[in-house]
């Protein structure tokens, strides 16, 4: 008898954890676009990256590099490296869906390395952001990528980076980055 209350209790809470979890899928979710995407920018070997550091132009693309030197990091969450490719002004649409479409492969990589597409706002102290993200596995081939984001115009005005973040030593090579809009 209590096998059965317990087992019916216990799939009563694994059902309704389910449906919070689709809930709150659906509120961070992008939705989808109505039209086209649109591209807004397309970034080549002649565009300055922000971070200057430990990036090379490769061919038509960029190849990034990180170690870890092995010093203590006082926050274990936070990546060994962190580049700022490049950092564009917000999109003129008041809503809209930003997709940055790229090829990529990693090299000599111990985890994946993640790169991002962030939406930042000044506030009146500090930055606050929001970022979709995807992760490229070790390759010897170049793959295609593609991270969409959904930008709502607020007050206070906003730019849009794209980001490589490494959480171990590795290599990223990235090339045919495209910024693209599509309207809600």
């Amino acid at each position: 008898m209590f096998d059965d209350l317990f087992s019916n209790l216990k799939d009563l809470i694994g059902s309704k954890m389910q449906e919070a979890a689709k809930e709150v899928e659906k509120r961070f979710a992008v939705p989808e676009p109505t039209e086209p995407f649109i591209l807004i920018h397309k970034f080549t070997s002649g565009d300055s990256t922000v971070t200057k550091g430990g990036i090379t132009v490769i061919e038509e693309g960029w190849q990034i590099e990180a170690y870890d030197d092995n010093t203590m990091r006082l926050n274990t969450t936070e990546p060994i490296r962190k580049v700022i490719l490049f950092e564009v002004p917000e999109p003129n649409h008041p809503e809209c869906v930003l997709a940055c479409r790229f090829q990529a492969k990693a090299l000599n990589a111990e985890k994946s390395i993640t790169v991002k597409i962030g939406i930042w706002k000044q506030q009146q102290i500090g930055t606050s952001g929001r970022f979709w993200t995807t992760g490229v596995l070790q390759s010897e081939s170049f793959h295609s990528f593609e991270i969409r984001a959904h930008f709502k115009k607020g007050t206070v005005s906003t730019k849009v980076q794209i980001i490589v973040e490494f959480e171990s030593s590795g290599i990223l090579q990235i090339k045919n980055i495209e910024l693209l809009q599509a309207t809600l």
